[in-house]
């Protein structure tokens, strides 16, 4: 199955009850999202968690992993001795990290960047094993690639936890004071998240060191080890530390159920609906969908529908799949020993809204529809190297064959992209 879940946590030992005794109520937007992505894990039946902590040991040149065959310890030093856990390793996903150029096996008991995530999946039911990782340095992305890549060849379901923490220094009376480095810090973070993430490792180190951040590294980690559509749960700063929440990336159904519709095409020839799932509730929703097919990160096929046609999502995304496996008129068509090569993602539309004007846009978060006398053409957002409202509204008005110049009537949406 693979990694199937990444997420970014904070790890404030006050977040744990037993030792906030009240104090972390007042943290209860990231209270309420520790908890949500601690369900969904749990939900998913992930069965190992790979952990990377920034207070784990850590080496300048690589990374360590915990190598116990039991990953145990309490919250002692926190005053809640009485607060411990236990999770057995995973002597599999261990004997292929050993395999990572950089990767320093070691014994070490739980540290508290991993014992506050745990606290929350144990608190949600999760019982699975543990992976703990120090944090690297140094080129994180690499090691994240690598550990994506190995997840994906291995028969488990995965999660990669990324603990970390924002700024220290976003307030005066916070633990390391203030500095303007935190805040600017913080809205960097949150807003390349919510934009593109693969930009997260642009900041200038100068910024990153005066910010006084602990998590800068995890995350880029975690991002790095497969692509997803980041959802910010929440965020705030009531001690003067950036706490994050965010869910990086989660397997989704209906990616999978694009490909296996292009792949029953391209074996049998024909479009029959195919039997759908009943597992998920999505399948039976009415939505306008674009599936779109990748080679190596190049563009492959690409079609949609910006409202629906078919009775429901499932046989909207099915002729979707099929058309953009076959149909695009930019590529010749997909064969079937190149599926494998494929990555496909499905972008399920939002209801249409009428808007007065470009002010009203934000290409990180609405596609648009442009229609002037009968012509419409369409564009979706968080698309690389669109980063302007305007370019965004000449790109659409170019797919329509409307002049640059020419009034149109504007319309937005937004959309919830699905990977697999």
């Amino acid at each position: 199955m693979g990694l199937i879940y990444s997420v970014f946590v904070p790890h404030p030992p006050l977040f744990v009850q037993e030792v906030g005794r009240g104090e972390e109520r007042k943290c209860q937007a990231s209270l309420d999202a520790y908890h949500e992505v601690a369900r969904r894990i749990a939900q998913a039946q992930v069965e190992t968690v790979i952990l990377v902590s920034p207070h784990a040991q850590l080496i300048k040149d690589g990374m360590t992993m915990v190598v116990n065959k039991t990953i145990q310890g309490d919250f002692a030093q926190f005053g809640a001795a009485q607060v411990s856990m236990s999770f057995a390793s995973d002597p599999v996903v261990i004997a292929e990290f050993q395999n990572i150029t950089g990767v320093v096996p070691i014994q070490s008991s739980i540290d508290h960047g991993a014992f506050v995530p745990l606290y929350f999946l144990q608190k949600a039911g999760w019982k699975g094993k543990v992976v703990l990782l120090g944090m690297p340095l140094e080129q994180p992305e690499e090691y994240g690639e690598r550990i994506g890549k190995i997840l994906e060849d291995l028969p488990g379901r995965y999660a990669i936890v990324a603990s970390g923490d924002l700024s220290h220094r976003l307030k005066e009376d916070g633990p390391y004071g203030f500095e303007p480095a935190g805040p600017e810090f913080d809205q960097f973070v949150l807003r390349t998240l919510q934009r593109d993430s693969k930009k997260l490792s642009d900041l200038p180190m100068d910024l990153v060191e005066r910010a006084g951040e602990c998590g800068y590294r995890s995350l880029r980690l975690a991002l790095a080890s497969k692509e997803g559509a980041p959802e910010v749960l929440s965020y705030e700063g009531p001690f003067g530390v950036g706490y994050l929440v965010a869910d990086l990336y989660h397997s989704s159904p209906l990616p999978k159920w694009a490909r296996n519709c292009l792949l029953t095409y391209l074996e049998k020839g024909d479009n029959t609906p195919l039997h759908i799932p009943n597992s998920t509730t999505e399948f039976k929703m009415r939505r306008g969908c674009f599936v779109t097919l990748k080679q190596h990160g190049h563009l492959r096929g690409c079609i949609g529908t910006t409202e629906p046609w078919q009775e429901n999502l499932a046989l909207e995304i099915q002729h979707n799949a099929i058309a953009a496996g076959t149909q695009d008129p930019r590529f010749r068509p997909v064969r079937i020993d190149e599926l494998d090569t494929l990555s496909f993602t499905v972008d399920v539309l939002g209801e249409l809204e009428k808007i007065a004007g470009p002010e009203e846009l934000d290409p990180w978060r609405y596609g648009v529809v442009v229609r002037q006398r009968g012509r419409s053409g369409l564009l979706l957002p968080h698309l690389e190297g669109v980063d302007t409202v305007s370019d965004q509204i000449n790109i659409a008005k170019e797919k329509a064959g409307i002049s640059g110049g020419d009034p149109v009537e504007l319309w937005r949406f937004e959309v919830m992209r699905h990977y697999e």
